[in-house]
């Protein structure tokens, strides 16, 4: 490759009606000079184009991870929802379970209150016939009482003295 340097210190063979050695000279430091502008300039390109290698490489490498990261964001909303509808199912099936349990055991307490009430009130009747029995005989006993104090005391009569036989033998 040629460089700034070699067309600097290019030098040519002198001949008899040849170029004007200073405008050749001046033409060459031109030269040069703007060949070293275009190897500069070539080099500050050359870097710019691997630095924006490097970005496009490191926004590749950005975009990748924010790609798999939005995948792993919605896996996780996914499982999130999944378990989230799993959790309430369990949660619901254990409510009605429950729900159940309580059922039932409020209608067994509710059994044995009215089984309790039902044999109260059995006995409560059993002593009402009881008492009707008991005030029945006491009834027939009591008028049976009074009928035979009717008799003796209709019986008594008959042989007490008449009010005026009373009378007449305390005189």
């Amino acid at each position: 490759m040629l460089t700034p340097l070699d067309i600097q210190k290019k030098e040519f063979r002198h001949v008899l009606r040849g170029y004007s050695e200073d405008e050749v000279d001046t033409f060459l430091d031109l030269v040069a000079h703007e060949f070293e502008n275009l190897i500069r300039e070539n080099q500050e390109l050359r870097e710019k184009v691997v630095q924006t290698e490097q970005n496009v490489a490191r926004y590749r490498e950005i975009e990748e991870a924010i790609k798999n990261t939005m995948v792993m964001a919605q896996k996780s909303t996914e499982e999130l929802r999944q378990n989230a509808e799993k959790e309430a199912g369990i949660l619901l099936d254990r409510s009605r379970i429950e729900a159940d349990q309580l059922a039932r055991e409020a209608e067994q307490e509710a059994a044995g209150i009215i089984h309790e009430a039902e044999k109260r009130a059995s006995e409560m009747n059993s002593e009402y016939e009881r008492i009707k029995r008991e005030a029945h005989i006491f009834r027939v006993r009591f008028r049976s009482f009074l009928e035979s104090q009717i008799k003796l005391l209709d019986g008594e009569e008959k042989e007490l003295p008449d009010d005026d036989e009373l009378v007449e033998g305390e005189s």
